[in-house]
C-alpha cells in the first residue's frame, strides 16, 4: 500500500519530490549504484519515462527502505519540502504541524 502511494506521490508532485532527490545526491546520501542512475535520470527527465523495473529499483532499493517516511505521530505525508529535515536533521520523522506541537509542548514543559 505504501509504495503504491509513495508512487502516486512522485506522479502528482514531481518538481517537489525531484527537488527532494537532489538533495539526497548532494549530501551523498544514495550508496546503491544503480539507484543513483535511476535518480539521475528522474532529476534530468521527471518520473514519467520510468519502467517498471525502475520504479521496483527506486521504490524497493531506493526511498522505502531509509529516505521516505510517513509522520510517526499523525501518520500523515510529509511534504517532499520537508522530508530531508525529518528524516536527516530533526530525526523525528514529523511533519511539520507535528514539530511544532511537540517543540511547543517541550517548551511549555521548561518553563
Amino acid at each position: 500500500m505504501l509504495r503504491e502511494k509513495l508512487k502516486q506521490k512522485i506522479i502528482s508532485e514531481p518538481t517537489e519530490c525531484m527537488a527532494y532527490l537532489t538533495e539526497l545526491v548532494k549530501s551523498n546520501r544514495i550508496y546503491n549504484g544503480e539507484v543513483l542512475a535511476i535518480i539521475i535520470d528522474v532529476i534530468k527527465n521527471g518520473p514519467y519515462q520510468l519502467t517498471n523495473t525502475q520504479w521496483d529499483a527506486l521504490l524497493d532499493k531506493g526511498l522505502l527502505p531509509d529516505f521516505y517516511v510517513e509522520c510517526d505521530s499523525c501518520e500523515d505525508t510529509i511534504p517532499w519540502s520537508e522530508m530531508y529535515h525529518a528524516i536527516f536533521i530533526a530525526r523525528d520523522h514529523y511533519c511539520p504541524f507535528c514539530r511544532y506541537l511537540a517543540n511547543k509542548e517541550n517548551t511549555r514543559l521548561l518553563d
